[in-house]
Parts: structure tokens; C-alpha cells; sequence
């Protein structure tokens, strides 16, 4: 689900439709810096690796997904929270549903991504920082308004084909689509877990979780071990790295719309490439994107520390989602073998 679209367009227009829609998210994110305004860029990449614009109905129902889940965070985060063992249990039994749906409906990445963070991020913003629930939530939902309205504005400009061939990937199982959405929910929900036992207040890294675990857990990124997990640092921690000293060193909002354009041009390339690394460059945009912008509105005396701080936490939050996925493949093989060996040992006794 990290990679692109299938499209018979040319990768050069995909390439620029791309460059051309985030880099414009970004400039207005930096300009505006609304609360949580540096996750705006990411749904905007969500929204241009697909193939064809939303409708506007498409659109409306993302919002209003996005708006009914961050609503059911508020309302998990303040019933359920004197007891958090019953919000993660119920927080658990709502990511597998909502990933399960989000699978058989064939809905858009963006309106999964609104369905998790809603759910997840939102119960552990009220628990922690409840006096910034509400401007967390309404940070969320400016910035689906803005990535939307992004991406029509980059499809208008530089269209895509009347009528995109029709591609299918197959028909997913009713199985297949519960197992992966099992997988999904055991690997976000101990996350979770972690931010509400330690009282840990960095929601970015949350964030950034929930983002990775999603691109994981919908392509074969998880089984590229440590290829997705230095993929994943070099591409998204490096590169933010080298965005921002250069930026430090030439402070020009003019400098900062050039270098942030091919900087993304540079990810969109590899996106739209034949490359099977493609969905790695994807996941790898949006630690590039959602570090980056934090990073320029930090305070100068201690944004270096902050920084290097903030690429270190998002490691962590990649060894664990690479490391749990890793996990419950193992468990779930370990299981598959016994009940392979089940039926041949009836066999061997009946003869």
C-alpha cells in the first residue's frame, strides 16, 4: 500500500505531479504552521501515489472517516481512561476491524491512514496531553483539508489519462485480508502500549510508527529485514539530515521551495521507478517529510540537539515495527509447521 498505483502514465509525470503537490503542502505548512501541520506533506504523498484523482465524494468520505475516527479517539481516550487495559483491548479489536474494512472495501490509503491515527494517536494525546487533544485533533483534520485539496489542485494542473487502465491485484480473501489485518493491529497496538505505560509525549514518533507499520504490513517490505530498516533511516533520517544543514546554512524561503523540490523529486523518482525497492523510497518520504518540517520550526539554540534526537526515536520506532513484524511471521510459521506435521503424524500412526 506504500507504493504506487498501478497507471500506464509515463513515472516523468507521476515524478512531477508529485514533486509539484508535496513541495507546494510543504511551503504552505511552513508558512502557516498550523498544529501538526508537518504530517500534511505525508497525506499529500498518500493521495499523489495513487493513479487518479479522489471524487469529491471519494474526498467528502475521507474526511468524514477521518473526522468519525479522530471523534472515536476523543471518546476512547475520555471514557475508557481510567482503565487502560480495557482502551487497549478495545483500541486492538477496533484496529483489526478498521484495517479489515479498509482491505475488502478497497478504500484509499489516506482514508486508512485517517482511520489509524484517529484511533491510536488521538486515546494517547488525551491521556497524556490532555490539554492539547483538541488542537491535535483539529491539526488532523487541517491537514486532510489541505492534502486534498493539494492533490486535486496537482492532478488539475498535470492531469492523468482520461481512463487509467484498469489494474486488479487479485482478489483478496476474507482470510488473507483478516490475517494481515491480525498482524497489523498486534504490531501498532504494544506501540501504543509503550507510549501509555511510560507516559512517552513524543507523538511523532506514534505518528511515524502507525505510517511505517501501515506501509509494512501492505507490501513486501516486511520481509526485507534489514534492507527496510536501513532503507528507511538512510532515506528518510540522512536525508533530512543533509535538508537541514543546508537549509541552516542558506535561510531563504526561496532556497528552502528549490532544495525541498528536488529533494522530493529525488524520492518520486525512485517511486515511480520498475525498481522493487520502490515502496521502501515511499516509507522513506515520509520520515524525510515528517522530520523535516518539526526541524525548521524548531527554536536555533536547541534544534540540533532535538533533531538528532528525533531521527534517533524514529530508528527505534523502525527496529520495533521491523522486529515485530518479524516476530509474528515467525509465530505464525512455527504454527503453520505444527499443523503441518499434525496430519502426517495421523497418517503414520493409521498405517
Amino acid at each position: 500500500m506504500a507504493g504506487p498505483a498501478h497507471s500506464n502514465e509515463s513515472p516523468s509525470r507521476r515524478t512531477l505531479r508529485l514533486t509539484f503537490g508535496v513541495t507546494l503542502t510543504f511551503v504552505i505548512t511552513q508558512l502557516i504552521a498550523w498544529p501538526l501541520a508537518f504530517v500534511a506533506p505525508v497525506f499529500t504523498v498518500a493521495l499523489l501515489l495513487e493513479a487518479a484523482p479522489l471524487s469529491v465524494r471519494q474526498g467528502l468520505s475521507t474526511l468524514g472517516s477521518a473526522f468519525g475516527s479522530i471523534l472515536s479517539g476523543f471518546l476512547i481516550g475520555l471514557f475508557l481512561m481510567p482503565y487502560p487495559a480495557v482502551l487497549l483491548l478495545f483500541v486492538f479489536v477496533l484496529l483489526f476491524r478498521f484495517y479489515l474494512y479498509a482491505m475488502m472495501s478497497g478504500a484509499n490509503l489516506l482514508a486508512l491512514i485517517g482511520m489509524l491515527l484517529g484511533i491510536v494517536v488521538i486515546p494517547v494525546v488525551v491521556q497524556l496531553l490532555p490539554e492539547l487533544a483538541f488542537i491535535a485533533g483539529f491539526g488532523f483534520l487541517v491537514d486532510f483539508v489541505v492534502a486534498i485539496l493539494v492533490a486535486w489542485v496537482a492532478f488539475v494542473l498535470i492531469p492523468a489519462p482520461a481512463a487509467p487502465a484498469a489494474h486488479h491485484h487479485g482478489e483478496i480473501s476474507y482470510s488473507g485480508a483478516a490475517s494481515t489485518a491480525m498482524d497489523l493491529s498486534i504490531v501498532v497496538a504494544p506501540l501504543m502500549a509503550g507510549f501509555l505505560i511510560y507516559g512517552w509525549t513524543n507523538i511523532l514518533v506514534l505518528v511515524y510508527g502507525v505510517l511505517f507499520a501501515t506501509a509494512m504490513s501492505s507490501s513486501e517490505s516486511a520481509k526485507m529485514g534489514w534492507k527496510s530498516l536501513v532503507a528507511n533511516l538512510v532515506y528518510g533520517g540522512v536525508g533530512m539530515l543533509i535538508a537541514y544543514e543546508m537549509l541552516v546554512m542558506v535561510p531563504s524561503l526561496v532556497f528552502m521551495v528549490v532544495l525541498v523540490f528536488f529533494a522530493v523529486m529525488i524520492y518520486a523518482n525512485r517511486i515511480f521507478s520498475s525498481s522493487p525497492n520502490a515502496s521502501l523510497w515511499a516509507s522513506g518520504s515520509f520520515g524525510f517529510l515528517l522530520l523535516l518540517g518539526p526541524a525548521l520550526t524548531a527554536d536555533e539554540v536547541d534544534a540540533g540537539a532535538k533533531i538528532i534526537g528525533r531521527v534517533f526515536q524514529l530508528g527505534l520506532a523502525t527496529v520495533y515495527v521491523m522486529f515485530a513484524f518479524r516476530l509474528v511471521d515467525l509465530v505464525k510459521s512455527l504454527f503453520a509447521g505444527r499443523r503441518g506435521r499434525q496430519p502426517a503424524q495421523e497418517t503414520a500412526s493409521a498405517d
